[in-house]
């Protein structure tokens, strides 16, 4: 019942069928299975989910896209009914492995906070930490790392035990030219606490368990930050190697209750199903003519499932059962049943939970398929059939074909590269989106921010033909693009395309920037999101320029309009920050402001120690968006010079007298002095009036004259 989805966590574009295949029976000569019935699970509101396992009591949980295809969330489905289960504050989250009986549900989420050392150990292309969770009586909670960042629950058992990975805080020098810094280790979980590092395969400083099955044995991956050497599965403490299949390294995904272990074999030329059992790996081919294959889950009868693939990695699901592979589209007899896809997972029942495509769309949707009453399969737990469901093509595995099957086994399963080492060779165009998601800042309703930049850049050895860039989404208009990157783009070559917000409404607004074009994973997308307010502050940053320690400098404003069609409540209005102590304000906002009023607050510096110093002026209210913010700076310097003080009248200038201005910090008209220093050849007239300074010192023929500086009369 336990399966292995190999989810693009990354990039949803990629996982989408590009050409509907042929739907082709297998030649075997075994007991043909009985056929389905497909549920159709559909989304959570985007236009992507996938039924990544499904447990005895027909319960599915997975993954899918909130509208506008954002962000991904994972869901559990039962009697008809799916519930989103949320995430650990940030973005997203997955739920990738089985559940239990119980409906214990393992998984990983974003939290808010950045990952410390840059880390995308999600792979969601956030930058987030990456917090396991275990769901429980609808509540996710968070599990405890070994002392890192990060990490991911993937399987619960019957018995509740957890098997994941999780971060130290040991720096790990196998990780050069990755993501990654920090070693990884395989673990089990059990009430909520970390209950034993898992060893890994001696020499290997990095690894994780993927599938633990209800006698407590456990399968994974160990190796070093950039590969994975070993297959391995753990009993009672003990790490065992499970071998190679010929020249075929191991990627187990799956291990049912008689430990039968199923997944992939790869080399760079190949990529096979296979189950292991008895200490012996056996490969079960493809279904004809496809060149690629994966076995995903596998139950307690031996029924396997998992893709079989083209060329182009356009697959299928397929049923493996009493040494024969059949496709499992052919086992539907409903002339409108979805094409199905990926097969994920199996239960003892024989219902198969997966993805659907829709043919001519970029739609794919979570499946169940039931046996139909009266056919339900007969599968055998009977040693595999030493052959193939068909003769495999010799295929060098492209880098497009590569990088789609690491994105799709998720952000740590581990193939980062060709086995041997060996770059393979990159035929056509890539095209590489930096970044892949944009995060605007709070902006004011009808206000436009700032440009920010997406760099398209084409990695492959062809030509990249441009056919469209665009905004989609559930608020497109909120977002608009500029770019000169025409309609072609050689190999090698980048373009650079901005983006602005400019939200029509209040609250988070939500888009994607599409290029579309003839790379594979068409169209790229870049998802958008910022947070629209009626609170407009003007200007959104301050800068105070050098003002001597002490001293404090002439009042700068700060402009709050509500700019929306009901009342503001304001609740607090303060200074934070790191320097928080140096700035001040005073306002004239009170507790409330009427639709279309506005209000001003002053704020002064005085800076305490040397040095820049910065902090914010925060305003609290019921508006999206809340605490706006106005960044705030300055610099200390010594000496009680002052920057941007303005000299009014009564100073005659003889020769050799010069000013230094800055006329930015002046009335019109005024002179300006920046220091408050006045360097002459011989004595000058006074007073020198410097406006609201409390002190400040006048430099004549190099002597200070010192003494309370005067406001202009």
């Amino acid at each position: 019942m336990k399966s292995r989805t190999l989810v693009d966590v990354t990039t949803i574009s990629l996982l989408v069928v590009l050409a509907i295949p042929v739907r082709l029976a297998s030649q075997g000569q075994n007991q043909q299975p009985g056929h389905y019935t497909v549920a159709d699970i559909g989304t959570l509101g985007g236009t992507f989910g996938e039924a990544n396992a499904v447990n005895n009591k027909g319960w599915v949980v997975g993954d899918a896209t909130l509208p506008g295809d954002i962000a991904r969330h994972a869901f559990l489905w039962r009697k008809g009914v799916t519930k989103d289960l949320g995430t650990l504050g940030g973005p997203n989250s997955i739920a990738l492995y089985p559940l239990n009986e119980r409906g214990d549900i393992t998984g990983f989420s974003d939290s808010s906070t950045p990952d410390p050392l840059s880390e995308d150990f999600c792979g969601f292309g956030t930058n987030l930490t990456c917090l396991p969770f275990l769901w429980q009586h609808g509540v996710m909670t968070p599990l405890p790392t070994l002392g890192g960042n990060n990490g991911q629950a993937l399987e619960v058992n019957n018995r509740g035990q957890v098997v994941g990975v999780a971060e130290n805080t040991t720096p790990d020098p196998t990780c050069v030219d990755t993501a990654q810094v920090v070693q990884f280790k395989p673990v089990i979980w059990q009430k909520g606490e970390i209950i034993h590092e898992l060893p890994t395969f001696p020499g290997d400083p990095d690894g994780f368990a993927i599938a633990i099955n209800d006698k407590g044995q456990a399968v994974g991956q160990t190796g070093d930050c950039r590969s994975s050497f070993h297959a391995v599965l753990w009993d009672n403490g003990t790490v065992s190697d499970l071998g190679n299949l010929g020249e075929l390294q191991l990627a187990p995904q799956d291990i049912n209750n008689q430990a039968q272990v199923v997944g992939y074999a790869l080399s760079p030329s190949t990529l096979v199903a296979f189950l292991w059992e008895n200490g012996v790996a056996t490969s079960l081919g493809t279904l004809p003519p496809d060149v690629f294959s994966l076995a995903l889950g596998i139950n307690d009868k031996g029924q396997i499932v998992g893709d079989s693939c083209d060329e182009f990695f356009d697959c299928r699901a397929f049923l493996w059962q009493d040494g024969t592979m059949t496709e499992l589209n052919s086992l539907v007899n409903d002339p409108n049943a979805p094409f199905l896809e990926n097969a994920n997972s199996i239960n003892a029942r024989g219902q198969i939970a997966g993805k659907t495509t829709v043919q001519g769309t970029p739609i794919a949707h979570a499946f169940l398929a039931t046996p139909s009453p009266g056919e339900v399969n007969s599968g055998r737990n009977t040693p595999a059939a030493r052959r193939q469901t068909s003769e495999r093509r010799k295929v060098i595995l492209s880098e497009d074909i590569r990088n789609m099957l690491r994105q799709r086994l998720g952000p740590r399963y581990h193939i980062p590269g060709p086995v041997t080492g060996t770059a393979a060779v990159i035929s056509g165009p890539t095209a590489t989106l930096s970044p892949i998601s944009l995060i605007f800042s709070t902006q004011a309703i009808g206000t436009t921010s700032a440009g920010k930049t997406v760099t398209l850049k084409n990695t492959g050895t062809a030509s990249l033909t441009i056919t469209g860039i665009s905004i989609i989404g559930t608020n497109a208009a909120d977002f608009s693009q500029a770019t000169i990157c025409g309609t072609s783009l050689a190999a090698g070559a980048s373009c650079k395309i901005s983006v602005k917000f400019k939200p029509t409404a209040s609250g988070t607004r939500t888009a994607a920037l599409s290029i579309r074009d003839n790379a594979s994973g068409s169209p790229q997308k870049v998802m958008l999101s910022g947070i629209g307010t009626t609170a407009k502050l003007s200007p959104t940053s301050l800068s105070f320029g050098s003002i001597g320690l002490g001293t404090t400098s002439l009042p700068k404003t700060v402009n709050l309009k509500n700019v929306g069609t009901t009342t503001l409540t304001i609740t607090g209005i303060a200074i934070t920050g790191t320097n928080a102590g140096d700035f001040a304000q005073t306002h004239t906002c009170g507790s409330s402001l009427a639709a279309g009023a506005n209000c001003s607050i002053s704020i002064r510096f005085t800076p305490a120690v040397l040095g820049t110093r910065t902090a914010a002026l925060s305003i609290t209210d019921n508006a999206a968006g809340s605490p706006q913010k106005v960044a705030l700076s300055g610099m200390g310097v010594n000496g009680g010079t002052l920057t941007g003080y303005c000299v009014h009248g009564q100073f005659v200038p003889l020769l050799g007298c010069r000013i230094t201005s800055d006329p930015s910090q002046c009335p019109p008209g005024a002179l300006a002095i920046n220091p408050v220093v006045l360097e002459c050849g011989s004595p000058g007239q006074g007073p020198f009036y410097v406006d609201d300074a409390r002190s400040c010192r006048v430099l004549i023929n190099g002597h200070f004259f010192g003494g309370a500086c005067q406001r202009t009369p």
